[in-house]
């Protein structure tokens, strides 16, 4: 690689570290201290509050690659090299937070209530929620389909079937979600390139403001505990729709955001 070549790509990789660690930082610094409250009454365990900043940290990197989407349209205009770029660093910032929620947090929050004592012993018998403990725990209520179920913790064996099934897949959702993200971005700054700074800038926090939105509460509505009752424990005849669908079905808004963003913007270059 040329020195020249070098250069540009050091000023891309700084331009989106500039769009999207900031934003990090906020999160890693702001949750504590907001939770420093907590701590006149009682102090917060440390494997918690790392609970707590990994979990925020998964929630908001998948949208904050709207950011690194716009960031490579900007620097690299329309073109083949952006869309291997942006192909790049939605690859790595799924595989990043699907690690972050499927593996990292699931362990750190394991470690945090075994330490708890012999309270939480049962946690012990399928291992953390990672996508292993999951199949475990799966595989063990199909075989062994309790008189009722049960949301506890301390009762995973109770867990509905449909439940896991959202709890295996929301992850992989998810992660996906940070790659749509890009593109959406990236063919949001491309659609908006002509306008004024002020209007581009309000355009653009629009529609990734509104779409982060409107994704969370598709996955709120979609999320099968929402659909048990409120007791911790109830009947295994109680309908619940299929957790596979429901941690895909909110994907589907981002992607239809995609497909309407790519008619427009070939509709306007062509």
């Amino acid at each position: 690689m040329t020195a020249a070549g070098q250069d540009r790509r050091t000023g891309l990789l700084g331009a989106l570290a500039r769009a999207i660690l900031p934003w990090c930082l906020v999160v890693v610094i702001a949750h504590p201290l907001l939770m420093l409250r907590w701590q006149v009454t009682e102090p917060v365990r440390p494997l918690l509050r790392l609970q707590f900043i990994l979990g925020d940290l998964a929630l908001v990197l998948p949208f904050l690659m709207f950011a690194g989407g716009v960031t490579l349209r900007n620097r690299l205009g329309y073109s083949g090299r952006a869309v291997r770029s942006a192909i790049v660093l939605g690859a790595t910032a799924s595989i990043l937070v699907y690690s972050l929620d499927a593996w990292t947090l699931p362990l750190v929050e394991h470690r945090d209530l075994v330490n708890l004592g012999p309270e939480t012993a049962d946690v012990r018998q399928f291992g953390a929620d990672t996508p292993v403990g999951l199949l475990r725990n799966l595989r063990f209520v199909e075989a062994n389909p309790p008189d009722e179920y049960s949301l506890s913790v301390e009762h995973r064996g109770q867990h509905p079937p449909d439940m896991l099934r959202w709890m295996l897949h929301l992850p992989a959702a998810v992660a996906v979600l940070a790659l749509v993200n890009v593109f959406l971005g990236f063919l949001s700054a491309e659609l908006t390139f002509d306008l004024r700074r002020g209007r581009r800038r309000n355009a653009l926090l629009a529609i990734g403001v509104l779409g982060a939105v409107a994704f969370l509460v598709i996955m709120a509505l979609t999320a099968i505990p929402r659909f048990t009752p409120p007791t911790m424990k109830f009947p295994t005849d109680v309908y619940l729709p299929s957790g596979i669908l429901a941690a895909w079905i909110p994907l589907a808004l981002p992607l239809a955001q995609c497909v309407l963003l790519a008619c427009l913007v070939r509709r306007r270059r062509y």
